[in-house]
């Protein structure tokens, strides 16, 4: 498997789209296309891949992709089929207005530099997050000169923004440019990872997927995704257990080994290292914020 090219189409009527999305689940495989992209999710928790950064996401998660940045947003494992399991609002543009060039203009310059650095994903964070989810919204209803004039407000506000945090780094290459054989192995790993993360992860299988021994696959990964492989599998297995930690009947213990760990004692570090606490207490200030 390797990132799909998706070729998005507009009304004829209007020059950009988006759209509110409520699902069970995210339902777009890996994928690439020609325009930019800013996702917001307002409800939702998994694993998130942005070229070659992979990190966890939950209801406040908003990045800028760039064209051709590989992406996907992955649904923790055992979520429920609950209509309202995914929100998100999905706002897609080109550079290109059929045939005006619109970011050119001299007075949109800062709007032209941070669509460079969308290249590699712009996660999107703090106050900033709250006036452009603010903002998305408006531009849901918003006709005619509005929506353009609600756009260039978006794109403005994170250009002149200091709550930016770049995601992928200078070893990623664009999807339609990389090595299809590249995209394949690593995809294969991908989809390794995802199905089996619940469970042991052996290092010699997934180098055995990607075609390679050992030494020369923790190097590969390691340059590729700036963190070895059982960084990522416990990023992914921890975030899964976040989500397990927030039901009422949520019993710590079984929450360790149901999340793929052999030890509580491990589990209980790498929780720690992650999240910045120890599941009790990650579970009892959660339990507050319902109150």
């Amino acid at each position: 498997m390797k990132p799909i090219l998706i070729k998005n189409t507009s009304s004829p009527n209007l020059s950009f789209t988006i759209e509110e999305r409520i699902k069970p689940h995210f339902s777009v495989p890996y994928h690439f296309h020609n325009e930019y992209e800013l996702t917001a999710i307002l409800k939702g928790r998994g694993s998130r891949f942005v070229g070659n950064h992979i990190s966890s996401f939950d209801n406040s998660d908003m990045v800028l992709i760039g064209k051709n940045l590989p992406h996907h947003w992955h649904n923790d494992k055992g979520a429920s089929h609950s209509n309202e399991e995914v929100k998100a609002i999905i706002l897609k543009f080109d550079a290109d207005f059929n045939g005006v060039r619109l970011f050119d203009l001299p007075e949109n310059y800062q709007i032209q530099k941070v669509l460079e650095k969308a290249s590699s994903g712009l996660r999107i964070v703090g106050e900033t997050f709250n006036k452009l989810v603010s903002l998305m919204q408006s531009l849901l209803t918003a006709k005619g000169p509005d929506r353009i004039s609600l756009l260039l407000k978006i794109l403005y506000e994170i250009a002149v923004s200091d709550n930016l945090e770049v995601l992928s780094n200078q070893n990623h290459i664009p999807a339609n440019k990389s090595n299809d054989y590249d995209n394949d192995r690593m995809n294969r790993v991908y989809e390794y990872i995802m199905n089996n993360y619940l469970e042991e992860i052996s290092l010699s299988k997934v180098a055995e997927i990607a075609c390679m021994n050992e030494a020369a696959f923790c190097k590969y990964f390691k340059k590729r995704y700036n963190k070895t492989l059982m960084q990522v599998v416990n990023e992914i297995r921890i975030n899964y257990a976040c989500k397990e930690l927030l039901k009422d009947d949520a019993n710590i213990t079984e929450v360790c080994y149901q999340s793929g760990f052999n030890t509580f004692s491990n589990f209980a570090k790498t929780f720690k290292k992650i999240t910045g606490t120890n599941p009790r207490e990650y579970k009892m200030k959660i339990k507050k914020l319902e109150k």
